[in-house]
Order: C-alpha cells, then sequence, then structure tokens
C-alpha cells in the first residue's frame, strides 16, 4: 500500500488527480445546485396546493379561518384522525405510491432527469480526460517502441527528456542510459573486431618473411649436396629466425593482452626508484658495450600509484629505444619530477633524434625506424609503452630534434580529476 502511494508523485498521476477532484467537486456544486432548485419547487407547489385548499374551505364557511391556521401551527390534533378518515376514503394516505403523488413524482422526475444529464456530462468529461492521459502514455511508449526498434537497427538515437520527476521521467533517463552503454558495447565490439582483424594481419604479415626464410635454409640443408659448413650456417640462420619469430609472438600477444583490456594491473602506492632500477638493470650490459652514460636524477621518497613491473617494462621499451639510437659514448638521462598533482618521467638522450615527419608515427605498431640496426627489432616496443602508459591512465608525449636527441616524458595524475 505504501508503495502505491508512491506513484502519486508522478506529475502525469497529479495532473489526473486534479482533474478529477476539479470534476467531483464541479459536480458535487452543480448537484447541490440542482436539488436546491427543485426542492424550493417542490416548497411552492406545496404552498400553493394548501393555499388552494385553505381558500376552497373558507369559500364555504370564512369562520373557520383560526381554526386553519391553528392547524398549519400545531404537527397534530384531535382533528388528524378525522381527516385522515375521510382522506383514506380516497386513498389517500401515507401508503399512496409516488407516481399517483403529482408533486413528489414531478420532483423526483426531475430530480431524476437532471441527475442523469449532470452524471453524463461529468462521465463524458472524465472519459475525455482520461482518454487525452492514456493517449500521452501510450504516445510516450510507442516513442520507447519507436526509438528501441532504430537501436536494433543500429540508429542510438537517444529520447527527448523533461528532466521531471516521476516515474516516468526516471524510465526515459535509464532508458537513454541503457542506450548509451549499448552504443559504447557496440562501439568496443566493433573496436575488437577491428583490432582481432588487425592483430591477425600483423602477425600474418611479420611471420611471413621469417617464414620463407626457414623454408629456404630447410630446403639448403635438406640438399644432399651441402656441405656440413654450410648446414651449420643456416642452422644458425635458422635459430635467429626461430628466436625472431617467438619474440615477435611473445610481445604481439602482450601488446594484443593490453589493448584488449584483459591485463590486470596490480596498482599500488609504491617509490618510483624502485620501478625505474628493475628498468634500467636488464639493460646495464647492453648500455656498457656502447660507452653510453645512463644518469638518474629522482627523489627516493616520491610514491604514487602504479604497477611497477608493467611500469618498469614500459620505462626500459624507452631507454631500450634509446640505447640503440644513441652513438656510442652517448648520455641517456632519466629524471622524475614531482607536483602537488602528477608524477613525470623524463627519459632524455643525446642520440640521432626523429625526424619531424615521424614523431606521430613512432607509437605505431611496427613503425621501425630507417636508421635501425636491430636485426631483433620489430617495431611495437614502444607501442607497447604506450598501452601500458594509458592503461594506468597516463600520458606519453615525444619531443626531438633530429642529431640533438630525444625526450620522452611519461606523466601519471596522482588522482584522478
Amino acid at each position: 500500500m505504501k508503495d502505491s502511494f508512491m506513484y502519486l508523485k508522478n506529475p502525469e498521476m497529479k495532473i489526473f488527480i486534479t482533474k478529477f477532484l476539479v470534476c467531483f467537486i464541479l459536480g458535487i456544486v452543480t448537484f447541490s445546485s440542482i436539488f436546491y432548485r427543485n426542492t424550493v419547487n417542490l416548497n411552492k407547489l406545496y404552498i400553493n396546493q394548501n393555499t388552494l385548499i385553505i381558500g376552497n374551505i373558507l369559500a364555504k364557511d370564512p369562520n373557520l379561518e383560526k381554526e386553519i391556521i391553528s392547524a398549519f401551527n400545531t404537527k397534530y390534533n384531535s382533528n388528524y384522525d378525522l381527516g385522515k378518515r375521510v382522506l383514506e376514503k380516497y386513498c389517500y394516505d401515507e401508503e399512496l405510491s409516488i407516481a399517483r403523488n403529482s408533486v413528489i413524482s414531478d420532483f423526483c422526475y426531475n430530480i431524476l432527469v437532471e441527475m442523469c444529464i449532470l452524471i453524463f456530462i461529468i462521465g463524458f468529461i472524465m472519459f475525455i480526460i482520461s482518454f487525452k492521459e492514456f493517449f500521452k502514455f501510450y504516445n510516450k511508449m510507442d516513442k520507447f517502441a519507436e526509438v528501441a526498434t532504430e537501436v536494433v537497427d543500429g540508429n542510438f538515437n537517444r529520447m527527448d527528456e523533461d528532466y521531471k520527476e516521476g516515474t516516468i521521467s526516471i524510465f526515459t533517463n535509464k532508458f537513454n542510459l541503457m542506450i548509451e552503454r549499448i552504443e559504447n558495447s557496440m562501439y568496443e565490439l566493433k573496436k575488437e573486431k577491428i583490432f582481432l582483424k588487425n592483430i591477425i594481419q600483423d602477425i600474418s604479415h611479420q611471420l611471413k618473411t621469417p617464414l620463407s626464410s626457414l623454408m629456404m635454409f630447410n630446403e639448403i640443408i635438406l640438399n644432399d649436396k651441402t656441405s656440413n659448413d654450410d648446414k651449420k650456417y643456416f642452422l644458425k640462420l635458422s635459430y635467429e629466425q626461430l628466436s625472431r619469430m617467438e619474440w615477435l609472438i611473445v610481445n604481439l600477444l602482450k601488446l594484443g593482452r593490453i589493448e584488449a583490456g584483459v591485463v590486470e594491473f596490480n596498482i599500488n602506492k609504491s617509490p618510483i626508484y624502485i620501478t625505474v632500477n628493475k628498468a634500467l638493470f636488464p639493460l646495464i650490459q647492453k648500455a656498457q658495450q656502447k660507452d653510453i652514460e645512463i644518469s638518474l636524477d629522482l627523489n627516493k621518497e616520491i610514491i604514487f600509484d602504479h604497477d611497477i613491473d608493467w611500469t618498469a617494462e614500459a620505462i626500459s621499451n624507452i631507454i631500450k629505444n634509446s640505447i640503440e639510437h644513441t652513438q656510442n659514448g652517448g648520455r641517456i638521462k632519466v629524471r622524475v619530477e614531482e607536483t602537488p598533482l602528477s608524477v613525470s618521467i623524463c627519459i632524455e638522450d643525446n642520440g640521432e633524434g626523429i625526424p619531424k615527419d615521424k614523431l606521430g608515427v613512432i607509437f605505431d605498431r611496427f613503425y621501425k625506424s630507417e636508421n635501425s640496426t636491430n636485426p631483433m627489432s620489430i617495431g611495437i616496443g614502444l607501442s607497447i609503452t604506450k598501452s601500458i602508459i594509458e592503461s594506468q591512465n597516463g600520458s606519453i608525449s615525444v619531443k626531438s630534434i633530429e642529431k640533438e636527441g630525444t625526450k620522452f616524458i611519461i606523466t601519471f595524475l596522482k588522482q584522478l580529476i
């Protein structure tokens, strides 16, 4: 019962009840007016009838005037029984039917006719009011059905909201929210489909060359005329191609998992120096081979929310890229800066730099610099880095000047705004 009263808060119910009460009050006022008018007429008829009787009696005997007037002022007297016996001879008593009493029957007839007319008018008005309200309701439902049909057909139009209180307004808001979520889901499904298509194309394209090489090497090795030294050489080449394919498949799967959103990041408040050191450790020997100096400028007390392992891999990919594109004896500087709102990791080198027209594509999958000399490079390291950073609500940007150096800047907000 309590829940039923909640519907009274709806504006449609308020309007309907207001109109109903107005009609009900007007009906009562009109009925009272009809009853009062007919009662006045009955009173006039009653008085006229008594006046006629008194006139007829006094015309026969004027001396009875005082007795007649006295009878009007008393309820019963000794002559009541006499008058009753006389009238009973003509069937005029308390058992007289209303139909045979012209005064009362006329009164009832007028009341009945006018009440029927009143009920018909009020009923017709209530029918019109109810019809209009139901028309509005079902017209709204038709619009919902029309929009739902459009959604099924792939057209994600929204219902017009009136921003009022009530069940219909709440339903409209939730309906639009549902459409928005369906649209987002369809967009994500479409994006995943495109992603899957692209990743399959990328894998097939990248595997095509090493597979062709392996097939050729195997043909040479299987040839009886091939010497043992040549076989060892081609086996070595085959191993290199297999290693490249393994690297390619592992990193493509890693990139696919990140971009598909299936990687669960273990984000906790952690010191940034641990993450940076974890990124640098596997690259120290590679940097030493090229006599590249790597310097750190960071505060060990800087702590913020991030996934140590994945963030270390992202930083490691950038530093690895810097080592590959920095000449022997070069420098790489890793600097961490903190502000009240963010933490920035800047990785800067004095290497060959990036052409200005290539800055917009360096994070694309399989982009390789024309100057790359690493045979294992497949051009997805920076793409993985970008996906890792953005999956943790961070951002990455790059600045570079050819023949002077490159600067990568990773930024994490301490609190999402």
